[in-house]
């Protein structure tokens, strides 16, 4: 046996004993824990896992986020984070369209009613937003908090 092929066998057993600990990106596929893929479909994200139907949210950060705390057992946060995530796409396609309209018509007073209308719906699109992030956030410390230090992710046990 080659030195090289010592070194991939080692290297292929490291990897298999630490597959639970690791976010690995391979042919555009991010694997999150030996548990979940992430995979890009048009401008959505979608977490498949083994046990249930592909979960869509609109940026690879919150489905990220939406594993750690899944695999961490936090499911109030998973939960939070897959709703509140659910509550910005919908508020960010209600504001797309109505603005759409709006620019389309060739009535100012109505464009100018539309704009006003929308107004609260902005702002609750920012508060949902804050309120994500804070919840990305805390998943984002979830993760590094269960690092002791550098050698922990890798080191032998």
């Amino acid at each position: 046996m080659t030195q090289e092929q010592k070194l991939e066998r080692f290297a292929e057993t490291e990897f298999r004993r630490n597959m639970h600990n690791l976010i690995v990106q391979h042919d555009g596929v991010l694997v999150v824990f030996g548990h979940y893929k992430i995979v890009e479909n048009q401008q959505q994200f979608e977490v498949h896992t083994y046990s249930q139907d592909p979960i869509e949210f609109s940026s690879k950060r919150t489905a990220l986020s939406w594993c750690i705390a899944d695999y961490k057992n936090r499911l109030k946060l998973a939960n939070n984070i897959l709703t509140l995530d659910r509550k910005k796409r919908l508020l960010a396609s209600d504001i797309h369209c109505r603005k759409t309209m709006a620019e389309r018509s060739r009535n100012n007073e109505f464009n100018d009613l539309v704009i006003t209308k929308i107004q609260p719906k902005i702002d609750s699109y920012q508060a949902v937003n804050s309120e994500l992030e804070k919840c990305v956030n805390q998943a984002k410390y979830i993760q590094i908090k269960g690092f002791n230090n550098e050698t922990a992710r890798t080191g032998l046990t």
